[in-house]
């Protein structure tokens, strides 16, 4: 299998490969010599089992990399097809739509991407796919929950987000109190902004 490296995070390096004929991408979490090395061979070990996971259930509700081989501190998983939202002039009506719906579903199930903007949505033609799992987490928490629309939010134009709010409301089991949470925390953050300005 020939490996060649796309791209470097903080935390893992991404490569492409044919993993038995299927267009597949590699994700390998490097180690971090500046920690003890047993924490760090935990952490990295513990947090490629929870992507994987959290990858497995994702990808059988929406469109997200399905997981093919899990190692270590590795997963191999299937190439999703598309061009990333955030090189694009923008997101589109229909596809804040379609990201709103994959949130819900997410969220609908106990998964928090925990990096849910643009530069982690696939357009192809008529499909929206959402990737980079690498933050993500299990939580009931509708706080966390509002973290995930609030980057959603950051990410795409006023009128996108009034479309992708509207397909969430709809979607999501808890989008009141999620929405609600959401602005309770961007009120906390104006206040934030405002004693900072005043010292």
């Amino acid at each position: 299998m020939a490996l060649k490296k796309i791209a470097e995070g903080a935390e893992a390096d991404i490569y492409t490969l044919n993993f038995f004929g299927i267009d597949s991408v590699m994700k390998f979490r490097r180690p971090k010599p500046y920690l003890v090395k047993e924490i760090e061979e935990s952490l990295r070990s513990v947090r490629t089992k929870t992507e994987a996971r959290i990858l497995s259930k994702a990808s059988a509700i929406t469109n997200a990399p399905k997981p093919l081989f899990v190692s270590k501190y590795g997963i191999i998983m299937e190439k999703l097809p598309g061009l990333q939202a955030s090189k694009m002039p923008s997101l589109g009506s229909a596809n804040a739509e379609r990201a709103a719906l994959i949130l819900a579903k997410l969220h609908n199930v106990g998964i928090i991407h925990g990096d849910f903007t643009k530069a982690n949505l696939l357009v192809s033609n008529d499909m929206l796919s959402v990737i980079d799992f690498g933050l993500s987490y299990f939580s009931s928490s509708p706080e966390d929950m509002a973290f995930d629309v609030l980057l959603a939010k950051r990410s795409i134009s006023n009128s996108e987000y009034i479309r992708f709010r509207a397909q969430y409301s709809k979607s999501c089991f808890k989008s009141k109190v999620v929405l609600n949470k959401l602005e309770e925390i961007e009120r906390r953050g104006r206040y934030q902004n405002r004693s900072l300005d005043t010292k």
